[in-house]
């Protein structure tokens, strides 16, 4: 990945979709004196005739991807790689060190009296480097102009133009990754970012020190853990890993003005692995001496049969995280997240009286946080030789749950809110602290209302405030690439088909900043990405661990996640979503003349194998003409996700509210967050206890 920490000058990354605008906003900071470098036309330059790149490229591919002059056939090789993820993914892995040497170059090239560097490129979100600059900022414009402007500039007519457009991630994606959003559609451009630079100019140092941030020194040198890596390679093998773990977690629970639970821990431990074709060996220890590990991996290693391999020089890598930390919650007195706690207790029953007098029941408040530290050591054969690397990550979690219970004569209703990030202590500050809690105290009282849900198959709208519970439980783990090899996914042996309508992509992201799955790197020491799975409806990647992309023969998409040292790492999810589509949010709700509203999304159940999946409804409203008619109770939602997916012809172009969990599988549990937009369901069962006069299911 590129690597902004040696440059003497702030770095930006300039993104935005194509015909957005971004060409011009580039020129007017060159005009400002920033030095702009066109990363789309490195890319064609590391690959020109005569050049090391395009020798690469045809070793990969071919020579039939040169056309007559001896140079590259660009569209030859698009059509190649971009029908066949595993094609593209190699080509990926190729450009882009290729890509990222020459702008490093590039960047070392200017004097050190530069003001600052634009890196312009358009897929930086998409390739996942996003979160590499000393910031980021997004460029759009409306569709329509982004339309005029394109068809006018290369002379397409509308469709191919809101085609080449569909290609890239959305502007409401893209602007989940921005520090800045600019709008160039007519507006002037230099108001919208002139405080944004000052500030940038004043702070990048600071920025830079917060995003590729150094964590304390690992337990173990790197010759320490290269001994250990060449005693599991002692007999052979294809793959030997050092995971080191130091972890401090803090827990508070107040239930009734109680303080009844108060936890503390700190852990230390080591987990060691060797995979030799299709055999993994692991062993766990709890605070190890160098001595217990090299004894340890020996251990291991006495099963094999192969040559003894000696692990080379461990690389040392970097890569900057997407959650920036200012205050660690390890560093914080007990008493101040004491204070946290107590504060939210105390809003929660006088704003649930000021709502609703005498209605509120019980309240309950959880708080949590968790500063891990991990270093990852492996040894790896590659097609030509061993190598071997270190990775760390410093990840700090925090997490807020408020539940209120309120009550109406013998009548009790419940509303819970989280707030959770991968953020320091300064996640809870007081107004976001405040916002949870009202938000629960108002599902609470308000619930007491509703009517009974009615019972039927009915066309229901999801809100984009409902979460994604249905995209990661129903979709998602069905895409984790374990489950389909071993058969359990609706989704298995599907690679390359149409498994959903073609207005539907859903994408795996541990790159967006501060949700709850991001992380610097996997825990297979891995940089993660921003993965599309599904994409226009046809089936375009699995998440992979190490294991499963080598049964697979890919490559890792950085989700080898596990709990803890003590586990094994599986492909997990992240930040799962359905991308955002073109209609806004009320079009999408007035295109339903009757059905259901869901505003939040409980608990539930799912089978991975078929996709059918029944969730609780939190907060649902009974639609009539477009229009809220009124709020309902007790209801349920039963379907079937891969047929949800291939229904959904209604997708809203919202993408703001992402749920936050810790997902569970294998007897493990790690963060995730996921998301979609408003979106119409044309027919779910939703279970009631009312029958609607005219509504009822077939």
């Amino acid at each position: 990945m590129f690597s902004s920490t040696s440059a003497p000058f702030p770095i930006i990354g300039l993104t935005g979709g194509i015909a957005s605008g971004k060409s011009t906003v580039a020129a007017l900071l060159r005009e400002r004196g920033w030095a702009v470098i066109d990363a789309d036309l490195v890319a064609r330059e590391v690959v020109g005739s005569g050049t090391a790149g395009l020798d690469c490229v045809v070793r990969a591919f071919g020579a039939e991807v040169l056309d007559e002059g001896g140079g590259l056939n660009r569209v030859y090789l698009a059509e190649k790689v971009f029908s066949d993820p595993v094609m593209r993914r190699r080509l990926e892995c190729l450009m882009h060190p290729l890509i990222e040497s020459e702008i490093h170059r590039l960047v070392e090239a200017l004097p050190v009296s530069t003001k600052g560097v634009v890196l312009d490129a358009a897929l930086w979100v998409e390739i996942g480097r996003g979160h590499a600059f000393d910031a980021l900022w997004v460029i759009d414009a409306p569709e329509v102009l982004r339309t005029e402007r394109l068809m006018r500039r290369d002379g397409l007519d509308s469709q191919a133009a809101v085609s080449r457009m569909a290609s890239q991630a959305s502007c409401a994606e893209k602007a989940l990754h921005a520090d800045l959003l600019i709008t160039a559609d007519g507006r002037d451009l230099v108001s919208q970012f002139e405080s944004a630079e000052a500030y940038i100019l004043a702070n990048w140092k600071m920025v830079r020190a917060s995003n590729w941030r150094h964590i304390m020194p690992c337990p173990f040198s790197p010759e320490q853990l290269q001994s250990v890596l060449s005693n599991l390679l002692a007999r052979g093998g294809d793959y030997a890993e050092v995971f080191v773990e130091q972890r401090r977690a803090c827990g508070l629970g107040m239930d009734d003005g109680r303080m009844e639970d108060v936890l503390a821990s700190e852990t230390f431990g080591v987990s060691l692995r060797l995979m030799d074709a299709d055999t993994t060996r692991f062993a766990d220890l709890i605070a190890p001496s160098v001595s217990e590990l090299l004894e340890a991996a020996s251990d291991l290693a006495s099963p094999g049969t192969g040559d003894p391999v000696l692990c080379p020089t461990l690389e040392i890598m970097k890569y900057p995280t997407p959650c920036a930390v200012e205050i660690d919650p390890a560093n914080v007195p007990i008493a101040e997240k004491v204070s946290v706690v107590r504060g939210a207790e105390a809003l929660a029953r006088t704003y649930t009286e000021s709502l609703r007098p005498g209605a509120l029941r019980q309240v309950a408040v959880g708080y949590g946080d968790n500063t891990q530290c991990i270093w990852v050591a492996c040894a790896a054969r590659s097609e030509r030789d061993w190598c071997a690397r270190i990775a760390s990550d410093y990840r700090v979690q925090g997490v807020l749950r408020v539940s209120v219970t309120a009550g109406k004569d013998d009548q009790l209703e419940m509303g819970y809110k989280a707030l959770g990030e991968s953020r320091g202590f300064e996640l809870f500050s007081k107004e976001a602290v405040e916002r949870t809690v009202k938000e629960a105290a108002r599902l609470a009282v308000q619930a007491l209302d509703a009517l009974p849900a009615p019972a039927g198959t009915f066309p229901v709208v999801l809100s984009s405030s409902a979460g994604g519970t249905m995209i990661h439980e129903a979709c998602g783990h069905g895409l984790e690439a374990d489950l389909a090899l071993a058969g359990m996914s609706a989704f298995a042996g599907k690679l390359g088909e149409q498994v959903a309508a073609p207005c539907v992509t859903i994408v795996d992201d541990g790159t967006l900043p501060h949700k709850r799955g991001s992380q610097s790197v996997d825990d297979e020491g891995l940089p993660v990405q921003r993965v599309v799975l599904i994409e226009n409806g046809i089936l375009k990647n699995y998440l992979q661990s190490r294991k499963t992309a080598r049964r697979m023969e890919t490559m890792p998409t950085g989700n080898g996640r596990r709990e803890s040292y003590r586990h094994i790492p599986i492909p997990r999810m992240r930040n799962t979503f359905l991308a955002p589509g073109k209609e806004s949010a009320d079009d999408v709700m007035s295109g339903m003349p009757r059905g259901l509203l869901v505003k939040h999304m409980g608990g539930g159940q799912v089978d991975t194998v078929t996709g059918n999946f029944v969730f609780q409804v939190t907060e649902g409203y009974w639609v009539e003409n477009g229009k809220i008619a009124y709020q309902v109770k007790n209801a349920t939602l039963t379907g079937c996700g891969p047929e949800v997916l291939r229904q959904l012809t209604r997708i809203g172009n919202d993408l703001e509210h992402f749920d936050i969990g810790t997902c569970g599988k294998d007897g493990q549990g790690v963060p995730v967050s996921d998301a979609l937009p408003t979106i119409l369901c044309p027919a779910l069962v939703v279970g009631g206890t009312a029958e609607h006069e005219g509504c009822h299911g077939e």
